[in-house]
């Protein structure tokens, strides 16, 4: 199965749900926002959303200053303005 994570194709051996991905990688779930087809997730659905064949997944993070000096290998920011007011 083919995903784009983070704009990259990448090969996995069989259809995962985010959780699993986000533990493959080594991710903790409260450091990442996930956005699967340009749908931003909830924590709550990553344990029952599947990534189907040619999905594309950005992992996005948020990062206070000063601390770390190990950034994640990719950052993706998408910001979504409501019509509704």
């Amino acid at each position: 199965m083919t995903i784009v994570l983070n704009g990259k194709k990448e090969e996995q051996e069989k259809e995962l749900t985010v959780s699993e991905l986000l533990k493959k990688k080594n991710i903790r779930p409260e450091v990442v926002t996930v956005e699967l087809n340009e749908k931003i997730l909830s924590r709550q659905e990553f344990e029952q959303t599947s990534i189907g064949n040619n999905d594309k997944i950005e992992f996005v993070y948020f990062m206070g200053g000063g601390g770390s000096t190990q950034l994640p290998s990719a950052v993706s920011l998408t910001v979504v303005e409501s019509k509704e007011r």
